[in-house]
């Protein structure tokens, strides 16, 4: 049954926006996440960590999988040489700029540590810093804030490709990994939190998609280690330091109610602290679920995350998709332009209510938006490339514009799953969003106050 609402009942949360803190004790004077309005990013994937699956032409003339392999099979020199190649020309300031006219306000830059460290034995070639500190310029210059985002470490967190090295988790293994990777947190907190950046990286993320075990990685050394980066970050300027961002380790952002890195009694979240969760349905155990049962667990990801004064630490969506059911390839889903009528309806759907349920709207929520994976791929996977949904579609072309949505917004948070709409006939024809002056007209024309229009 559809849920009604006294439009007058909706002005305090059509009012006001989250504004969160995010610095230990320090002044608040810079761009912070979520504080002048809610995140609506991109990651620029596959660029300055590869991944296979992501700019497969890379690897083609190898068997490797990931970009240790990549770099030992070709050599340094070669290696070096491909790499250049792809970090001048896969991202350019004109993706950037193409981000800002549909409506995003940030972008999230995977690194890897070999960018800054990286040893003799290990075939990992380095030259990425300078593409880097291009990206945030760009950035800068486009009104565009930065999220960096460690995503591989010294003897990988996670033992997946995205890490840089497929295997079994060795980040623990020695004491040495965690140095090496606090020494890169170092160098881009002093690199990024000069002036000359005006403000532009609000957020250094410590680690990516830890994968903890009973064993080798537990709990217990991920928080050390939080706990270490978080002073590092902290001590590594005497102007405003970055965001300290934390991977919620896919414990959920619950687990970490009332976190506090520096101080493990703290009854209330660190300011200047945010987590990170990434919210998957092409991963087990979410990769089997129907598509009723993934709007549900969407939602209910909004419920918790819109829950005011939960104790839950300031939370972006770091990484989300369209892809339902299996892990990503070169050729995860249709790539030749033929997604039927139905398929690109769904997107829409699918798109929108995680759009909807990742951004804050109200106060004093835990919630502070959202990093779409990614901007693009090769071939641009259609559930996996932001850039083809704007141009087929099933993204709304203004992601701060909720003009440009198709779906309305229950007061809830969440959008009505049960609004008729369809995709056009053909991929891209149509804006297929709702014009809201005239809806919310007649709206009131027919007495209909249903919707939170945000």
């Amino acid at each position: 049954m559809r849920r009604r609402y006294a439009a007058s009942s909706l002005l305090p949360l059509l009012l006001t926006l989250l504004v969160i803190p995010l610095s230990f004790g320090q002044s608040n004077d810079k761009r912070t996440l979520g504080s002048s309005e809610p995140i609506r990013g991109v990651n620029l994937g596959g660029w300055l960590v590869t991944e296979q699956w992501i700019t497969p032409s890379i690897y083609d003339s190898t068997s490797a999988a990931d970009e240790w392999h990549l770099c030992n099979e070709l050599g340094k020199e070669k290696c070096l040489s491909t790499l250049n190649d792809h970090w001048n020309s896969f991202y350019t300031r004109s993706d950037l700029a193409d981000m800002r006219t549909a409506g995003l306000n940030a972008v999230r830059i995977p690194l890897g540590y070999w960018a800054v460290d990286v040893q003799d034995y290990e075939p990992y070639v380095s030259g990425q810093y300078p593409y880097l500190i291009r990206a945030v310029q760009w950035a800068g210059e486009l009104g565009l804030s930065v999220v960096i985002d460690l995503h591989g470490a010294p003897g990988s967190q996670n033992g997946q490709d995205n890490s840089g090295l497929i295997g079994p988790v060795l980040f623990t293994g020695n004491t040495t990994n965690s140095d090496r990777s606090l020494g890169v947190l170092r160098n881009l907190t002093e690199e990024f939190s000069q002036a000359m950046y005006n403000d532009t990286v609000i957020g250094i993320e410590l680690l990516n998609e830890p994968r903890l075990n009973s064993g080798s990685f537990t709990m217990v050394d991920l928080q050390a280690f939080y706990s270490n980066g978080a002073s590092t970050v902290h001590n590594a300027t005497t102007s405003n330091a970055p965001n300290v961002t934390i991977h919620d380790a896919f414990w959920g952002p619950q687990y970490w109610k009332n976190y506090y890195p520096t101080d493990s009694a703290a009854s209330q979240p660190a300011n200047g602290l945010s987590i990170d969760t990434h919210q998957y349905y092409a991963f087990a155990p979410l990769n089997n679920l129907s598509h009723a049962e993934i709007l549900d667990s969407v939602c209910n990801i909004s419920q918790l995350l819109k829950q005011p004064s939960s104790g839950i630490p300031s939370t972006m969506v770091g990484e989300w998709s369209l892809e339902t059911g299996a892990p990503p390839t070169a050729r995860s889903s249709s790539q030749d332009g033929s997604d039927d009528q139905a398929r690109r309806t769904w997107f829409r759907l699918l798109a929108e209510a995680q759009m909807v349920a990742y951004t804050p709207n109200g106060p004093n929520q835990s919630s502070i938006g959202w990093f779409f994976w990614a901007w693009k791929t090769e071939y641009d996977i259609d559930t996996w490339s932001y850039r083809r949904g704007l141009s087929d579609g099933w993204i709304p072309s203004d992601a701060s514009n909720t003009s440009t949505y198709a779906f309305p917004v229950l007061r809830d948070g969440c959008v009505d799953t049960t609004y008729n709409y369809t995709a056009p006939l053909v991929a891209g024809s149509g804006i297929g969003g709702r014009q809201a002056a005239s809806w919310v007209l007649l709206g009131s024309l027919l007495g209909l106050s249903t919707y939170l229009i945000w």
